[in-house]
This record gives structure tokens, C-alpha cells and sequence, in this order.
């Protein structure tokens, strides 16, 4: 009778064991994922951060071409020293770099969210990770509950 009871206390005690320590992997699983995610999402605000500082240049080249052109027409429609053809290059100059500056704002923008949801990620990965390790320890403790309720029921306490 006692080895049918010490088979009981054991199985009950390796079954809490068992589901703590499957749920804890499945939670370092999910830790895992979300630390893959994170870094997924911190490679794509670099990338948009590149491909940005990139279209910025090209915008600021194609700019000034275009800048050199209404200079070079005013120019030979004789208005090149003319204070208002001036402050109309100026003022067109000024809009074409407010363009520029508008569209580095929104890859910024852009960027900062994927950061964002990066750091979100990491610390979603924290927590799977403590509850992994809660997860286990509970299955630790359930069993060892389990184990001595059977005991108990088997008389072993007496």
C-alpha cells in the first residue's frame, strides 16, 4: 500500500512540475518572439531613417537645380537684379526646404513609432519572462500541494 501511495505522491508532484515547467517554455517562447519583433522594428526606423536622409538629398538636389533654373530665367529676362524676382527666389527657395524639412519630420515621425512599438515589445518580453518564471515556480509549489494532499489522503502523516 505505501508504494502505490509514494507512486501517488510522486506522479501528483511530477504533474504540477511538468505543467509549471511546459508553461514556462511556452511563455520564454512568446519572450523570444517579441525580442525578434523588437528587433525587426528597430531595423526598420534605421531603414527609414536612411532611406530618408537619402530622399533628403535628392529633394535638396533637385531644389537647387530647380532654383538654378528660375535664377538663369530671370536672368536672361533681365530680372536678375530685381529686388522683387529676389525675394520671389527667396520665398520659393524657402518653401522648396519647408518641403524637405516636412518630409524628414514625417520619417522621423515614422521612425520614432517603430522605436516605440520596439521598446513596447521588449517589455512585453520582460513580463512573458517573469511570468515564465512564475509559471514554473507555481507548477513547483501545485506540486508539491498536490503531493502532499495525496499524502495526506494516503495516511502518510500519521
Amino acid at each position: 500500500m505505501f508504494g502505490i501511495a509514494a507512486g501517488a505522491v510522486a506522479l501528483n508532484f511530477a504533474s504540477g512540475l511538468v505543467k509549471g515547467a511546459q508553461e514556462s517554455k511556452s511563455y520564454k517562447a512568446q519572450a523570444k518572439l517579441m525580442e525578434q519583433q523588437a528587433a525587426i522594428y528597430r531595423k526598420n526606423a534605421a531603414l527609414l531613417r536612411r532611406n530618408g536622409a537619402r530622399n533628403e538629398d535628392i529633394m535638396r538636389s533637385g531644389n537647387r537645380a530647380q532654383l538654378s533654373r528660375i535664377t538663369a530665367a530671370g536672368g536672361e529676362a533681365g530680372m536678375g537684379e530685381s529686388a522683387t524676382f529676389a525675394n520671389g527666389v527667396a520665398t520659393t527657395a524657402a518653401a522648396l526646404e519647408q518641403n524637405v524639412l516636412n518630409e524628414r519630420y514625417q520619417t522621423e515621425s515614422q521612425a520614432e513609432n517603430y522605436l516605440y512599438d520596439a521598446r513596447l515589445s521588449e517589455e512585453k518580453a520582460k513580463l512573458l519572462r517573469k511570468s515564465a518564471k512564475r509559471s514554473f515556480r507555481n507548477g513547483l509549489i501545485g506540486g508539491i500541494d498536490s503531493a502532499l494532499s495525496t499524502a495526506n489522503s494516503y495516511g502518510m502523516f500519521k
